[in-house]
C-alpha cells in the first residue's frame, strides 16, 4: 500500500469527518492540514489571510503537505484550495492514494451553514452558492486528478469510509 491516503475536495464535502473515521478504522494517524496550520500560526486561518496574506498561508501549507507526504500510514485531509499548488499536487500524487470527495453546491452550502463551530469565509460572500459554483468549476480540473472520486451527497460518513475501503481493496 502507498504511503498515505490523501483526501481532497471542496469545503463541506466531508474530508475531515471521513478522514477521522477512515484513520480510526485503519489504525492510522489523521492529519487535517487546516487544523495543523491553525496550530502552527496560533490563530484562525481567516486572521492569517488578513494579517499575513494568502502567500504566507500557501507557503506554510506547501511545507506542511510536503512534510506529511514524506511519511506514511496517515490519512491526510487537505484544505479545499491546496490542490491549486503545483508543488502540492506533485507531493500528493507521489506514492499516495488520492481520493476526491465531492458534493453538489447546494449540499456544500447546507453543510457549511450547519457548521456553526467554524467561520466560513465563503458564507460571507454576497451570493455564497454562486461563489461555491465558481470556485468548484475553477478547481474541477485539479480535483479530477484524484485516483478515485466519491460523491458524498446523501451518504453517511460510514458509507463513504466503506466505499474508500472497498476501492482500496480492489486497487491492492
Amino acid at each position: 500500500m502507498p504511503g498515505n491516503i490523501v483526501l481532497i475536495g471542496f469545503s463541506g464535502t466531508g474530508k475531515s469527518s471521513v478522514g477521522q473515521s477512515l484513520a480510526a478504522r485503519l489504525g492510522w494517524k489523521f492529519v487535517d492540514t487546516d487544523d495543523a496550520l491553525v496550530a502552527r500560526f496560533g490563530r484562525p486561518l481567516e486572521r492569517v489571510f488578513a494579517e499575513e496574506g494568502e502567500e504566507a498561508f500557501r507557503q506554510a501549507e506547501r511545507e506542511l503537505v510536503a512534510s506529511h507526504c514524506a511519511r506514511s500510514g496517515q490519512v491526510l485531509a487537505l484544505g479545499g484550495g491546496a490542490v491549486m499548488s503545483d508543488a502540492n499536487r506533485e507531493c500528493i500524487k507521489h506514492g499516495n492514494w488520492v481520493v476526491c470527495l465531492d458534493a453538489s453546491p447546494p449540499t456544500i452550502l447546507s453543510r457549511l451553514q450547519a457548521d456553526v463551530d467554524e467561520v466560513r469565509p465563503l458564507l460571507q460572500d454576497r451570493d455564497p452558492l454562486q461563489r461555491i459554483c465558481s470556485l468548484k468549476e475553477a478547481r474541477a480540473p485539479y480535483y479530477a486528478l484524484a485516483d478515485h472520486t466519491i460523491n458524498t451527497d446523501g451518504l453517511a460518513i460510514s458509507e463513504v469510509v466503506e466505499q474508500i475501503i472497498r476501492w482500496l481493496r480492489v486497487e491492492l
